[in-house]
C-alpha cells in the first residue's frame, strides 16, 4: 500500500512539473499582454519601456528560469494590471470561493446522499420517480439560468435575500444553492445506481437473513460498499470547484477566484493567470491523491489490490 501511494505521489508531483512548465509558455504565446495593457495608438517608446519594465524583453528560456526561481521562494511576481503581488490579490479572493463551494459542497451531500437512498429504497415507486425528476430538473437547468430566476424571486419580487455582494454568510445563500444544484443531481444519480447495484448482491441477502435491521444493513453494508463511485463523483466536484463556480461568482459578483483568472485570461495577465491554473492543477492532483487515500479507507479490497 506504501509503494502504491509513494507511486501515486510522485506522479502528482511530476503532473504539477509538466503543468507549470505548459502554463508558463502558453501563456506567453497566447498574446502581447501590452495590447491590452496599454490603450489604443500608444506610442512604440511607450510600449518599448513598459514591455522592459516587466522583464518581457528577455529571452523566453531566462524568463522561464526565472520564473521557476520566483516560484520556488515563494514569489508570484506582480499583477500586469492591478500592480500588485499576486500572493496578495489571491488572498483576498479566496476565501469568498471556499465560502461559497463548501457551502455548496456541504448543501449537496446533506440533500444528495438521502435523497440518492430513498431513490434506490423506492425505485419505480412515486417518490422515487420524483427524487429522479428533481435530479434530472438539477442536470437540464444551466447555473446562470437558475442564478436569474433566484434573483428576480428572492430578491427582485420577495426581497428576501441580498442578489449580488459577499459581506455575509446570507449573501452566499442564494449562490451556495445555485451551485450545489448540479452537483446534488450527480450525488442522487450515482448514489441510486451504486446502491441499486449493491442491494441485489449475495452479502446483502445475507444481512437480511440474519435478522439486522434496516438502518444497518442499508448504513453499514450497502452505503459503504457503494461509496467509493460516491466518493469520486464528490471528489471530481472538489477538483472542480474554480470552474464551478466561475459563473456563479459572475452572476451574483462574490469576487471570488473564478473571475479573477477569467478576466486573467482575457487581459493576458500571465502571472495572475499561472498562479490560477496552478492552484487548479494543485487541487486536481492533492484531490486525486486523497480520493485514492479514501478509497483504502472504505473498502479493503483497494488494499489487497494494491498490494
Amino acid at each position: 500500500m506504501l509503494e502504491f501511494l509513494t507511486r501515486r505521489a510522485l506522479a502528482a508531483v511530476a503532473t504539477l512539473v509538466v503543468v507549470v512548465t505548459a502554463v508558463f509558455f502558453a501563456t506567453r504565446v497566447s498574446g502581447n499582454a501590452m495590447d491590452y495593457l496599454l490603450p489604443p495608438g500608444t506610442d512604440a517608446a511607450t510600449v518599448g519601456a513598459m514591455v522592459e519594465h516587466f522583464g518581457l524583453d528577455q529571452p523566453m528560456w531566462y524568463q522561464f528560469v526565472r520564473f521557476i526561481s520566483g516560484l520556488l521562494q515563494g514569489d508570484l511576481g506582480i499583477s500586469l494590471f492591478e500592480r500588485r503581488s499576486v500572493v496578495e490579490i489571491y488572498a483576498e479572493r479566496l476565501p469568498n470561493t471556499l465560502k461559497l463551494f463548501t457551502l455548496a459542497l456541504l448543501l449537496s451531500i446533506a440533500a444528495g446522499l438521502p435523497l440518492g437512498i430513498m431513490a434506490a429504497l423506492h425505485r419505480g415507486k412515486a417518490i422515487g420517480s420524483a427524487i429522479m425528476g428533481f435530479a434530472f430538473f438539477g442536470y437540464a437547468t444551466p447555473n446562470f439560468v437558475l442564478a436569474i430566476v433566484m434573483i428576480l424571486v428572492f430578491s427582485l419580487k420577495l426581497h428576501w435575500l441580498p442578489s449580488s455582494g459577499s459581506m455575509t454568510l446570507v449573501h452566499f445563500l442564494m449562490p451556495a444553492v445555485v451551485l450545489s444544484a448540479l452537483m446534488m443531481a450527480e450525488i442522487i444519480r450515482f448514489t441510486r445506481n451504486s446502491m441499486l447495484e449493491v442491494m441485489t448482491q449475495d452479502y446483502m441477502r445475507t444481512a437480511r437473513a440474519k435478522g439486522l435491521p434496516s438502518l444497518t444493513v442499508i448504513g453499514k453494508h450497502a452505503l459503504r460498499n457503494a461509496a467509493i463511485p460516491v466518493v469520486t463523483v464528490i471528489g471530481l466536484q472538489v477538483a472542480g470547484m474554480v470552474a464551478r463556480c466561475v459563473l456563479v461568482e459572475a452572476v451574483f459578483a462574490t469576487k471570488g477566484i473564478g473571475d479573477l483568472i477569467v478576466f486573467a485570461a482575457i487581459g493576458r495577465d500571465y502571472p495572475v493567470l499561472q498562479f490560477g491554473v496552478i492552484l487548479i492543477a494543485t487541487l486536481v492532483v492533492t484531490t486525486s491523491l486523497l480520493i485514492d487515500l479514501i478509497y483504502a479507507l472504505i473498502d479493503p479490497r483497494v488494499k489487497v489490490t494494491a498490494s
